[in-house]
């Protein structure tokens, strides 16, 4: 009897201490849900399950399970209800990479307007969630590839692509079979070969061609080491023709590329047009290959992209930024944006605007930049010529009378048209 009455008591003063630390934890709480609180985020309702397994140590198994009710809302659709979701797993379990991964990618890429464009109000979010995440998992290379490759495709910041994908390059990577770190001594070890090739690339893009010719060599020592390791992978062995033929490319592209000289004007031009409200035409001229692309950006004319030293989601809904890209065609590029459906994403607060127009050498495509073309010389022998009108790596072959400007050593094309809000409202 004493035995079982000092059980009950033991238990009835273990539900009074957890009491008082739910009591604690709401008081804590209840302030802070509105700063993690977005202004259309779906109301997530959490099970008491949930709540009660957190309570007894379950919080990695509570996150885990909170994640596949996460994946629930993906594929309905539902995507405003994932963030807070997000932010609730990665307080729980700071090492679910996945989650960092998945929630910085959605908030980067499927927060859309109606014509599919980014609400690029989201990137320093997503950003910042990854920071959180490296933070927390300082030793695993994935959330440092996933930063740099926000930075490399979404963003176009070639310089802290390398920054980040340097730093993956020099991590471990979790071992499949045991769960633990592989330590960064034996590179075959260490971490798929993308991320060595992915640092060449981005060397490439931001200029730094030497550096990229550098790193595909030191990827060819790379991926051999994995080839002897794992004689029968077939993958390795060609990731190394990979490699290989990269190296090559580039070295005879900064051969014949260093001939480039400005040769023509390509009368870079463009301009703006109400159509009515929330709607306007974008055209102009670029006189370079089909395919090459004008990059459009439209902003409020004081505009300053939000800088979060920790990750929130509480973005600045009065801010307007839009960025597209223009497809270039017989020299011409031309497009209506219609955004009458995106009140909440362009909000147009602003009295004033700028509307941008440029072309980055950097971000061409190579054929725009100058691919070789095989052409017949000297009586019928062979030899590698630059197609006409090669821009290169660095803009060395732009000539334009107008609007030809030098921004960190690129020449590059660019104009600006002020706008107000009754030209777009």
């Amino acid at each position: 009897m004493d035995t079982g009455r000092s059980r009950r008591q033991g238990l009835i003063g273990l539900v009074v201490v957890l009491l008082v630390f739910v009591a604690y934890m709401q008081s804590v709480l209840d302030p802070q849900r509105q700063k993690y609180q977005p202004g259309k985020v779906t109301r997530v309702e959490i099970g008491t399950e949930f709540i009660a397994a957190t309570l007894i140590g379950l919080k990695e198994v509570v996150a885990g399970l909170l994640w596949v009710r996460a994946d629930e809302f993906f594929h309905t659709g539902n995507y405003e209800a994932i963030i807070p979701m997000v932010r609730i797993i990665t307080w729980l379990d700071p090492h679910q990479l996945d989650v960092y991964d998945t929630g910085a990618w959605h908030l980067a890429y499927n927060f859309t307007d109606s014509q599919e464009r980014s609400d690029r109000r989201y990137i320093p979010a997503a950003r910042a969630l990854l920071e959180e995440g490296i933070h927390n998992n300082p030793n695993i290379f994935d959330l440092y590839f996933s930063l740099g490759w926000t930075n490399f495709q979404k963003i176009q910041d070639y310089p802290d692509a390398v920054k980040w994908f340097r730093l993956a390059n020099t991590k471990g990577s979790i071992d499949p079979a045991t769960g633990k770190i592989r330590p960064p001594k034996a590179q075959f070890k260490d971490r798929p070969q993308f991320v060595g090739h992915s640092l060449a690339h981005a060397y490439e893009r931001a200029g730094d061609i030497d550096q990229a010719i550098a790193q595909w060599k030191q990827n060819i020592r790379d991926n051999q080491a994995y080839a002897r390791q794992y004689p029968k992978d077939q993958g390795n062995k060609a990731m190394i023709d990979v490699a290989n033929n990269n190296l090559h490319a580039l070295e005879f592209e900064k051969k014949v590329r260093a001939e480039i000289r400005p040769v023509k004007n390509v009368h870079f031009d463009a301009h703006f047009q109400r159509l009515g409200p929330r709607k306007f035409r974008v055209f102009g001229t670029l006189d370079l290959p089909t395919g090459a692309r004008v990059r459009v950006r439209l902003a409020d004319k004081d505009f300053r992209e939000q800088q979060f030293k920790t990750f929130t989601y509480d973005i600045n809904d009065k801010q307007t930024i839009l960025i597209d890209d223009l497809y270039v065609r017989d020299g011409k590029f031309d497009r209506v944006i219609d955004i009458q459906r995106d009140a909440a994403i362009y909000p147009l607060r602003s009295k004033d605007y700028t509307l941008t127009l440029s072309f980055n050498p950097l971000s061409a495509p190579d054929f725009v930049q100058g691919m070789p073309a095989e052409q017949k010389i000297d009586g019928g022998r062979r030899g590698e010529k630059l197609q006409y009108g090669a821009v290169g790596w660095h803009g060395e072959g732009l000539a334009d009378q107008k609007y030809l400007v030098v921004k960190n050593g690129v020449r590059m094309l660019e104009k600006q048209i002020p706008l107000t809000r009754a030209d777009l409202a």
